[in-house]
C-alpha cells in the first residue's frame, strides 16, 4: 500500500523534527509540574490531534482518490513516526454517511513507558498524543468529528493499549467521551484562566465585603453599642434584611424590614421549630450551622445560630430570595454571629459584675453589717434611689431535682432575665439569692412614679415568670411595706413567710393578707407561735407524722376551701368518698369538731403557724 514511502509524503516542504523519546517525557514531566496532571491531558490532546489532522492532509495531496488507503495509511505513519506499534483489528467505515468504527491495539507506546518511569502505574490510560494524533487523522478522512478512546492501557497494569475510534454520534452520548471532547477545544485553557480569574474577582469583592463588615462589626463590639447596630451594619453594608432572634423567638434587631414584618417571620419561625419539636429521626430538622430555610411563601432565610457558652442563645438571619447559601453570606453571618456572641459577653460579664455588688450590697443590708450613711453611699454608687416606703419580693421556682451546674446556670439567666425585665418597665430593686429563693427589693414610691401599683406589678412579674419558663411553677411572697430601709430583714422574713404558705392555687401571697398571722409574726415570738400551734393540733401531728403528714395536709387544704367537699377534693385531685373518709378519720383524732366555726379558725390558724414555721411543707 503505501509502506516504504512515507519519506516523499511531506509535500507541504514542512521540516520534520524527530526527537528522543526521553525528551518527550522529559517534556511531559515539565507540562505536568506546571499545569497539572489535568490540563496537561489537554495540552497532549491537542498537539497529538495538531499531527494527525497535519498527516492526513499530507496524506489525501498525495493521494485524493483513494480515501480507504489514506485511513489505513494512518496507523503506518504513526508507526513509521516511532511513537508506537499499530494493529487495527476491526475497521468498518462508509465515507458517504460519514460513519466510522475503528479498533485495535497499541504496542510498545513510548509515551505509556515514558510515564512508568517518571510516575510509577496510573489509575487511567495515559496515551494521550496516541489518542488526539487518532481523533485529528480520522477527523481529517471523515469530515465529521472523531474521537479515540483508550480502554486499555499498559500504564494501568494491562499487557497492551487498546483503542476504540468512533465518530459522534456512534458514542450515544458516551459521558466519558462528552468529557474528553472539551480537551479539544483550542480556547480551553485561555477559557479557564479566564473563569479562575473570574472567580478570584468575586473571592477578592467577597474578602473586601467580609472584612469591611468585619471592622465595623468590630467597632460596634467594642463600644459596646449593642444588637441592633450590628443589624444596621450588615443591612448597610449587603443591602439585604437582617433579622436578629432570642432563642425564644422574640426580635431582637431587624433592619430592612418593618417591626410588623419582622415580628410575622419570626412567629413563622416558631411555629417552623415547634413542627420540627414534634417529628422524629432523620426528618427532624435542626439548626446548628448556616443554613437556608425556607418557611412560607416569600420569607426564605439564610439563618445561623448564635452561640454563648456552647449553647445556642439565638439567631441571625438574612431575609433572601436566593435558592442557595453562598460563601460570602456564610462568612458575614458568621461575623455577626461572632459579635453577638461577643456582645452577650458583654454583658453578661456587665451583669454579673453588677449583680455581684448589688447581692452584696443587700446581703450587708440584711445582715446589718452596713451603717445607714454607707448604706445612702451605696445606693447612690449603684443608681439605686432610697425613696421610701420599701417591699421585698421572694420567688420560688418549683421543680424536681436537678445538678447543681443546671441550677447555677437557671439562675443566672433567670435573674438576668429579671434585670430586663425591670429595665423594660423602667423599675430598679436590689436582685439577690438567698436560702434557694430570689429575693428583691423594691422602693414603692419609685413604683408610683412609673405609674405601677404594688399588687398589680407583683402579678405581672409573677405571669412574666411563668410564660417566660413555661415548664417551671413558680410562687410568690410579698411583704409589707416599711418606711426605713435598715428594716429589710423584717422584710425578707415576711416575704419568706407569705411564700411557705403559697400552693397551687394561691401561688402569690401578701403578707398583708396573713391577718393574725401576719400580726403575730411582726412579734418575732416564734417560740409563742410554736406552742400555739402544738396545742391546738400537737397530738395529732405526732400521729400523723408516719403517713408524711397527709391527714394534716388534707385538712388544711379542707379549710382553705372554706370546708367545701367538692372544692377540695378539685384541688386536692382526690375522690370525694375518699376525702370524706380522711375527714372522718380526722375528727377521731382531732376529739374537735372541725365543721364548728370557732374550731375552724382556730385550727386554720395553728396551721399556718406550723407553715411559716417550716415544720408542715405544702406539696407543690
Amino acid at each position: 500500500m503505501l509502506n516504504g514511502e512515507m519519506d516523499i509524503y511531506n509535500t507541504s516542504n514542512q521540516t520534520m523534527i524527530k526527537i528522543p523519546s526521553s525528551a518527550f517525557g522529559a517534556l511531559r514531566r515539565e507540562l505536568i509540574d506546571m499545569l497539572g496532571f489535568k490540563r496537561s491531558k489537554g495540552f497532549l490532546l491537542r498537539y497529538g490531534w495538531n499531527c494527525g489532522v497535519t498527516d492526513c492532509k499530507q496524506m489525501m495531496e498525495v493521494k485524493p482518490e483513494c480515501k480507504r488507503d489514506i485511513l489505513m495509511a494512518g496507523p503506518t505513519m504513526h508507526t513509521a513516526n516511532g511513537h508506537v506499534e499499530v494493529e487495527p483489528t476491526v475497521c468498518e467505515v462508509d465515507f458517504d454517511k460519514g460513519s466510522l468504527y475503528f479498533e485495535g491495539i497499541w504496542r510498545n507506546s513510548n509515551e505509556a513507558i515514558e510515564h512508568i518511569k517518571l510516575f510509577g502505574s496510573s489509575d487511567e490510560p495515559v496515551c494521550h498524543s496516541l489518542v488526539g494524533y487518532a481523533s485529528g487523522y480520522l477527523s481529517t478522512i471523515i469530515g465529521k468529528q472523531v474521537l479515540a478512546k483508550e480502554t486499555q492501557c499498559i500504564a494501568m497494569g494491562d499487557d497492551h493499549c487498546h483503542w476504540v475510534c468512533q465518530t459522534m454520534d456512534r458514542w450515544n452520548g458516551d459521558p466519558e467521551v462528552e468529557k474528553e471532547r472539551q480537551f479539544y477545544e483550542a480556547d480551553r485553557i485561555s477559557a479557564e484562566l479566564e473563569e479562575t480569574y473570574e472567580k478570584l474577582r468575586l473571592e477578592r469583592d467577597n474578602l473586601s465585603k467580609t472584612y469591611e463588615v468585619h471592622q465595623n462589626l468590630f467597632k460596634e463590639v467594642i463600644f459596646e453599642t449593642g444588637v441592633q447596630p450590628i443589624a444596621d451594619v450588615l443591612f448597610n453594608t449587603l443591602k439585604t434584611p437582617v433579622i436578629m432572634e432570642t432563642l425564644n423567638y422574640e426580635v431582637r434587631a431587624a433592619a430592612g424590614i418593618s417591626e410588623q414584618k419582622a415580628k410575622q417571620y419570626s412567629l413563622e419561625l416558631k411555629e417552623w421549630f415547634t413542627e420540627q419539636r414534634n417529628k422524629k429521626g432523620k426528618k427532624k430538622q435542626e439548626i446548628h450551622e448556616t443554613i437556608l430555610l425556607e418557611l412560607s411563601p416569600g420569607h426564605k432565610r439564610v439563618i445561623t445560630p448564635i452561640f454563648f457558652r456552647k449553647k445556642i442563645h439565638g439567631y441571625c438571619s438574612f431575609i433572601t430570595e436566593k435558592n442557595l447559601v453562598t460563601e460570602v453570606d456564610k462568612m458575614v453571618l458568621g461575623q455577626a454571629a461572632l459579635a453577638c456572641s461577643l456582645h452577650l459577653l458583654n454583658e453578661q460579664t456587665r451583669f454579673n459584675t453588677e449583680q455581684t455588688i448589688r447581692g452584696s450590697f443587700l446581703d450587708d443590708i440584711l445582715n446589718k453589717r452596713i451603717t445607714a450613711s454607707e448604706i445612702a453611699s451605696y445606693a447612690h454608687y449603684i443608681h439605686f434611689d432610697l425613696i421610701a416606703p420599701y417591699f421585698m419580693v421572694a420567688i420560688q421556682r418549683k421543680y424536681e431535682e436537678t445538678s447543681m451546674k443546671e441550677e447555677i446556670e437557671f439562675n443566672e439567666q433567670f435573674m438576668n432575665d429579671l434585670f430586663n425585665y425591670f429595665r423594660s418597665k423602667q423599675v430598679k430593686g436590689l436582685l439577690g439569692k438567698k436560702e434557694g429563693n430570689v429575693i428583691i427589693l423594691f422602693s414603692d414610691a419609685v413604683l408610683f412614679q412609673s405609674n405601677l401599683e404594688k399588687e398589680s406589678f407583683c402579678s405581672k412579674l409573677l405571669n412574666y415568670c411563668s410564660d417566660k419558663y413555661s415548664q417551671y411553677s413558680f410562687a410568690m411572697g410579698v411583704s409589707s411595706s416599711v418606711s426605713s430601709i435598715e428594716d429589710a430583714p423584717q422584710l425578707y422574713n415576711e416575704s419568706v413567710a407569705s411564700l411557705k404558705v403559697s400552693n397551687s392555687q394561691h401561688n402569690l401571697v401578701y403578707f398583708d393578707s396573713l391577718g393574725v398571722i401576719g400580726m403575730l409574726l411582726q412579734t418575732n415570738n416564734l417560740e409563742a407561735l410554736e406552742k400555739y400551734a402544738y396545742k391546738m393540733v400537737g397530738n395529732f401531728m405526732e400521729e400523723d407524722k408516719n403517713k408524711s403528714m397527709e391527714l394534716l395536709i388534707t385538712l388544711y387544704y379542707y379549710l382553705e376551701n372554706g370546708s367545701n367537699v367538692h372544692k377540695t377534693a378539685r384541688a386536692m385531685n382526690f375522690s370525694v368518698n375518699g376525702l370524706r373518709y380522711r375527714l372522718g378519720k380526722i375528727n377521731e383524732l382531732l376529739q374537735v369538731d372541725i365543721n364548728t366555726a370557732h374550731n375552724r379558725n382556730e385550727i386554720y390558724v395553728a396551721l399556718q403557724c406550723l407553715i411559716v414555721l417550716g415544720e408542715l411543707k405544702l406539696p407543690a
